[in-house]
């Protein structure tokens, strides 16, 4: 299960149309830190793009919907690490998968 935790809007910048998103979180997870080798708590977070108004999407605030998310493959990009210039090449991102079933959970 993941939860919804949030909304946003967001503007196509090549057409100029808006569109909204809902956030997701997932299941926490214990890592253990490879500097320090304490463990530690995360969780991963993603958004997905919704039909649905403003509004709507804001109703579902605090539900929980079937799946999880998932690591999946995509073309390699590069980003810069937080605080430092250290940059670094990415060939995966995480995206939802819903479970077989379509219900939400309140």
């Amino acid at each position: 299960m993941v939860k919804i935790i949030g909304t946003e809007s967001k503007v196509n910048p090549v057409t100029k149309e808006q569109y909204n998103l809902i956030v997701l979180l997932g299941n926490v997870e214990v890592l253990k830190s490879k500097s320090t080798g304490k463990p530690y708590l995360t969780a991963k977070k993603v958004t997905m793009p919704t039909t649905l108004t403003s509004d709507q999407a804001e109703e579902l605030v605090g539900t929980s919907l079937p799946g999880e998310i998932e690591m999946v493959d995509c073309p390699e990009y590069e980003i810069k690490m937080p605080g430092s210039n250290k940059k670094v090449r990415i060939n995966h991102s995480f995206q939802f998968v819903p479970s077989t079933s379509n219900e939400i959970v309140k």
